[in-house]
């Protein structure tokens, strides 16, 4: 497997953002074929990498640069984060077209869009510990003018907020590499730390430990470090939901995922006996997550509590270290984020066609939009765990994997939790069709098509996914196999 297609995957989208910032602002149709061409061929790209895992045969290659190396390699846990990010980008693409008609800003908007994605995917195949950092760093500064993009004052103070939880966050986990390089001599291969730590003192890693753990918990929206997320609701629907489903979020999970994993190793995080702490951490997010969503008001507000909760499912799976829960874990970041993304496109859709932003006037919505409740309500049934959505089945491993490693409180916190979600979600969904629609259908947006069809697409591929789980598995035990030997 050529290392051509890494290299393809990760710049054909930055060298389109260089494309998109030369067009001429009135050519839009122009900038709509370079966006979806250029997202597309990176898509393929990775796909093409996932070849590679009945093989095993993984490319990688080395910079050198003064005593350190940048590093790409693909291994089954990043081709996951690189196949979730770059199929997503495509339908986000597909849609930000229509949800950006008329707007004299696309140019500024697709430009980092593009350039934001390529970034994704140099994180997804970072092959160390200095890749994977100077990657995450400049996904900060991409999505930022995303972030601000319509300029308000709200937009500008929740940018503020973001790029400073990000910059705090980033400085722990530069921190966390300048101490493991001291203690490792060097060493920053995700092959060989583990091996280089097990001659380490646990004290010593503890300390990195968590210095991890907060930096890369910032992105995933660990409480208390969530902050910046349901701040960040002021930005357009797409990049909402890129920061929830695709880019952000899951770079923080997938930054935990890598440090539990590839840094430190399932026997040595045992040995260091955090499990306890880190499980707590995640059980409280998990319901104040879903407590803080019921009573959110403004709809992108409860999706935004509603993600802080679900990504706490993905790090409780990882943090319990045993290859169910990690199946769980996996399946959960692979089916949440094309679940999430749904949620989001069809609030964009509800807010560009009624211009209501609000749960409490949804009532007889779903008369005038039939197609995009349709789907939110579905895809409401994946989030609390139900069939046939594809998230039932991501649960169903965790709880496995809980009932293996007898944490019998666990199966308690992942009910409660889906209790709460059917009490945020299934009202909603039922008023949007019952109650009383308070206004007249709307003149259809012209590019209304561009928004409706990923959204419609997507939610035919959770209830694919939730009727043949099968599909994701090959990728699923390639992660599994990869940690532990069974």
């Amino acid at each position: 497997m050529s290392i051509a297609f890494v290299l393809v995957a990760i710049f054909s989208t930055t060298l389109g953002s260089l494309v998109v910032a030369r067009i001429p602002k009135e050519e839009t149709g122009l900038r709509s074929g370079v966006v979806v061409g250029f997202a597309l061929l990176s898509m393929v790209s990775v796909w093409h990498l996932n070849l590679a895992i009945p093989s095993g045969a993984f490319p990688e290659m080395s910079l050198g640069i003064a005593a350190l190396s940048l590093k790409l390699a693909v291994d089954p846990l990043g081709l996951t984060y690189g196949l979730i990010a770059s199929t997503l980008w495509v339908f986000a693409s597909i849609y930000s077209i229509g949800y950006l008609a008329g707007d004299d800003k696309q140019k500024q908007y697709f430009t980092f869009f593009l350039l934001s994605a390529g970034i994704t995917l140099g994180l997804a195949f970072s092959g160390n510990l200095f890749t994977f950092y100077l990657f995450y760093e400049l996904l900060t500064f991409a999505t930022y003018p995303l972030v601000v993009h319509s300029g308000t004052k709200d937009a500008l103070e929740a940018g503020n907020k973001y790029i400073k939880y990000s910059l705090v966050g980033a400085s722990f986990i530069l921190a966390g590499i300048v101490m493991l390089a001291f203690v490792t001599g060097g060493i920053l291969d995700f092959t060989s730390l583990p091996t280089a730590l097990a001659r380490v003192q646990a004290g010593q890693l503890v300390v990195v430990f968590f210095l991890f753990l907060i930096g890369f918990g910032v992105k995933a929206a660990i409480m208390p470090l969530h902050g910046w997320l349901p701040a960040a609701m002021v930005a357009p629907t797409p990049v909402s939901a890129l920061l929830h489903a695709v880019a952000v979020v899951n770079a923080g999970v997938f930054g935990i995922l890598r440090t539990v994993y590839s840094v430190f190793g399932v026997e040595r995080v045992q040995g260091m006996g955090v499990r306890p702490i880190l499980l707590v951490i995640c059980s409280l997010t998990i319901l104040m997550g879903s407590l803080i969503a019921l009573r959110q008001d403004v709809l992108k507000r409860r999706l935004a509590y509603s993600t802080i909760s679900q990504l706490a499912y993905i790090l409780l799976g990882a943090f319990l270290l045993h290859p169910l829960a990690l199946a769980g874990a996996i399946l959960h970041m692979i089916f949440h984020s094309t679940l999430k993304i749904v949620l989001f496109f069809s609030a964009g859709i509800v807010a560009e066609e009624t211009g209501y932003l609000k749960v409490s006037e949804l009532g007889g919505v779903g008369r005038i939009l039939p197609l995009t409740m349709g789907s939110f309500g579905l895809i409401s049934l994946g989030m609390i765990g139900m069939l046939p959505l594809s998230g039932f089945w991501s649960k169903y491993y965790l709880l496995r994997g809980s009932l293996a490693t007898d944490s019998w409180i666990l199966l308690v916190v992942l009910l409660v939790s889906g209790i709460l979600n059917a009490f945020y979600f299934i009202p909603l969904t039922v008023s949007a069709f019952s109650g009383q629609a308070k206004l007249s259908p709307r003149k259809r947006t012209k590019l209304l098509w561009s928004m409706l069809a990923p959204t419609l697409v997507l939610a035919v591929l959770g209830v694919v996914l939730g009727l043949w789980p099968g599909l994701a598995w090959p990728l699923v035990s390639a992660v599994v196999n990869q940690f532990f030997s069974l």
